[in-house]
């Protein structure tokens, strides 16, 4: 990679930046009605684009059978209220045909308006046009990605591959395709199958409904249908590439108080974009592949920051002919990733493309300084995880500049490697949703943030991508007012993830648990984390919880080092079935069960700590097979170390190069020193926690409230000063200044 120069460029689709900005994080179920389950993953960064980033154009009128005329590809727009496609009676707007027999639609969704999360476009077929028809739709939500629903009969309630009823049909998992923009669907005798893809070339089957699911007539309603999800407003949404049907009419579906509209107009389309980058300046590149039927085109570029909201326009270039069309822009800042998009304006109308992404280099001589390692035992290079292997001194960062859930989110969201940082401290409300980090290569960097640091209230924070790193960062779910059913994780670093790393944070008021491995996840770490209080007798469907981390089954080359587990009931870990463990120096305090270790399972576990046991259970049970050493019982608590049904090795199964353990003796003061987020910056809450452990106070609590709620921390402002040359080294400095 050139210091001083690089080519970078990346399709912004549903999931990423490009569908964050403006747009709300709110992903509840369909509004309407309790059944539908909210995505596991669709609060963050999954709307499409807001209205200033779509293909846009003046409404044109068309001929009866749809056509515009002209040399570029047909945009179809559907202007459409209406409350909802859902439940047993729909209220959007439809562009169709009437088609007999088998079918096999096709169309590229190129945006929604988010007039809501849950305003949703796509490809329909219906029995009949009558607002309570049977149909199976493949919607695009304006909060999420793409996903069949259905409703199975006349007046039924509808259902979907993301609601109770539907998800056992899903074909995909989660029932929905993040990053998917083209949908397909398919009738071959009396099957109906609903498609997803990316690029329009390669299709996955995301559903197959048969005659026993949905039956419908020889002769269906096809075509394109929208809803807002908003009585008093109209979605806008946008089509490119239908084939496989040829729409004659449209109409309303139902009576929604705005009437909805189709236009169709010839777009002067721009393609291929591309740019080339230096550190404050960088060239846009696209082709004027059609005119859209005029004689010029003026073609102008927009870009900015990645994860601001505001747009720059470039000065339009006239174009008489097809072909390249460059601009260069300047002023930009290093290490950063940028959006942009082409405007080309026919004088009657103007075509956006989707948003494209590229970053700009540091202009760094390519130093290899590491920087100083963690000021406890337990640095988080020491376990299997490679500690961010693709982090060199060209990986952009993205800046928190508000402590909201909104900028965290558009942050996280960027889909190419990157470093986030925090130019404020504060809380960040969640707003009762789960943050997920989707893609690969996210490093968090609580570190970098001014005195009092973040914390994060009201959900979850879960890495779904790998390679990923967090550290000193506080994550307090609680009930955030919620009703039974509500059961967050703190941190979870989620199924079929590897090389993620989990270092200096902590994780409290979890429902469901505090700090987790997924299920078959290789590679990862867990480091000086205070993880402690977990809700016991809160909002989870099962009861009593009060469990504070759990080693998914089949998890390969974990290593749990440094860590402190206080003041909750079981899991202090449990390491399931077929998990493979290094569990070191470890604080256990106040606590029902210790380290439980499920059959099949291989374990070094050496020089843990136990403390104040609330019952008589051995502290390493269950049926695995453990080496053990030097594990000590702190207090006269008779409490034997090693249960009967564990197998004991004479050497340790697995242990990664870099660890070294410590003697027990020591690990009870130097835990309650260096565990946690930001040790040397503890809030008050941390504070708490770490003094009613040391002196053997409080206990298991069911309520946030019992121990004073969630913290309001202050707001500072800083701006960072990042080196240009040794980006690493800069934050294990940034850390370590955060450290006893």
């Amino acid at each position: 990679m050139s210091p001083d120069r690089r080519t970078f460029i990346r399709t912004l689709g549903a999931g990423t930046v490009a569908g964050l900005a403006g747009c709300s994080a709110f992903s509840d179920g369909e509004e309407s009605t309790p059944t539908e389950e909210p995505e596991p993953t669709d609060t963050d960064g999954e709307s499409t684009a807001t209205p200033d980033e779509t293909e846009t154009e003046t409404d044109v009128s068309t001929d009866a059978d749809g056509s515009a005329g002209g040399d570029g590809p047909t945009i179809i727009t559907l202007k459409a209220a209406g409350a909802d496609i859902w439940n047993s009676t729909d209220l959007g707007h439809i562009y169709y045909a009437e088609v007999s027999g088998d079918f096999d639609a096709r169309v590229h969704v190129t945006s929604l308006e988010n007039t809501n999360p849950h305003a949703k476009a796509g490809l329909m077929a219906r029995a009949s046009l009558e607002p309570d028809s049977r149909n199976v739709m493949v919607r695009k939500r304006a909060g999420f990605g793409i996903s069949p629903q259905w409703r199975p009969q006349d007046g039924a309630s509808t259902t979907s591959t993301t609601s109770e009823q539907g998800a056992p049909l899903s074909r995909v998992e989660g029932g929905v395709m993040e990053d998917a923009t083209w949908q397909r669907l398919q009738r071959v005798g009396d099957t109906i199958r609903a498609y997803g893809s990316e690029n329009g070339e390669d299709w996955t089957l995301m559903v197959e409904l048969t005659a026993d699911q949905i039956e419908f007539p020889d002769t269906v309603v096809l075509g394109l249908a929208a809803t807002s999800h908003d009585n008093a407003n109209a979605t806008t949404a946008k089509f490119r590439d239908l084939s496989g049907v040829e729409p004659t009419d449209n109409q309303d579906l139902g009576s929604p108080i705005i009437s909805g509209s189709v236009s169709v107009a010839q777009a002067a389309v721009v393609s291929d974009l591309g740019a080339e980058s230096s550190p404050e300046a960088a060239t846009l590149q696209g082709t004027l592949e059609s005119m859209g039927g005029a004689d010029s085109v003026d073609v102008r570029y927009e870009y900015r920051e990645a994860t601001t909201d505001e747009w720059t326009a470039t000065d339009a270039t006239s174009v008489s002919e097809p072909g390249s069309v460059e601009i260069d822009v300047s002023g930009l800042t290093p290490r950063r990733y940028y959006e942009f998009r082409a405007i080309a304006d026919t004088g009657d109308d103007e075509f956006g493309t989707v948003a494209q992404l590229f970053s700009t280099p540091s202009g760094s001589d390519g130093s290899s300084e590491s920087g100083p390692e963690s000021a406890s035992q337990f640095d988080p290079s020491d376990g299997f995880a490679d500690l961010a292997p693709w982090l060199d001194d060209d990986t952009p960062l993205a800046v928190v500049d508000e402590p909201t859930r909104e900028s965290l989110a558009a942050a996280t969201s960027i889909p190419g490697p990157r470093v986030v940082v925090f130019e404020t401290s504060g809380t960040i409300d969640l707003g009762a949703e789960d943050l997920n980090v989707r893609n690969d290569r996210c490093w968090i960097a609580g570190q970098t943030a001014p005195s009092p640091g973040v914390t994060l209230t009201r959900g979850g924070l879960w890495f779904y991508g790998n390679e990923c790193v967090v550290q000193h960062v506080r994550v307090r779910p609680g009930v955030a007012g919620q009703e039974q059913g509500w059961q967050p994780d703190a941190i979870e670093v989620a199924d079929d993830t590897t090389g993620n790393v989990v270092d200096h944070c902590t994780a409290t008021w979890g429902v469901d648990e505090n700090l987790n491995v997924g299920y078959d996840t290789s590679d990862s770490t867990m480091t000086n984390c205070l993880v402690a209080e977990p809700l016991n007798d809160a909002t989870h469907a099962k009861g009593e919880h009060g469990y504070n981390s759990i080693i998914g089954d089949r998890a390969k080359n974990v290593t749990l080092a440094g860590n402190v587990w206080g003041l909750g009931t079981d899991r202090n870990p449990r390491l399931k079935q077929g998990t493979e463990t290094v569990v070191v120096n470890n604080f256990v305090h106040h606590y029902h069960d210790g380290m439980w270790a499920d059959p099949e399972t291989n374990h070094s576990i050496v020089g843990n700590v136990f403390e104040d046991p609330q019952t008589d259970q051995p502290n390493v049970f269950g049926e695995g097979s453990v080496y053990a050493e030097d594990n000590v019982q702190r207090d006269d608590a008779s409490v034997p170390m090693i249960g009967d049904g564990i197998t004991q090795l004479d050497s340790e199964p697995l242990w990664p190069e870099a660890l070294e353990a410590v003697s027990s003796s020591e690990v009870r003061a130097h835990n309650l020193e260096n565990a946690g987020a930001r040790p040397a910056d503890r809030t008050e809450t941390d504070e708490r926690i770490i003094r009613h452990i040391r002196n053997g106070e409080g206990g298991v609590i069911d309520h946030q409230d019992e121990v004073g709620g969630y913290p309001d921390l202050d707001e500072n402002t800083q701006s960072l000063d990042v080196p240009t040359t040794g980006l690493r080294a800069w934050l294990r400095e940034q850390a370590r200044a955060v450290e006893p």
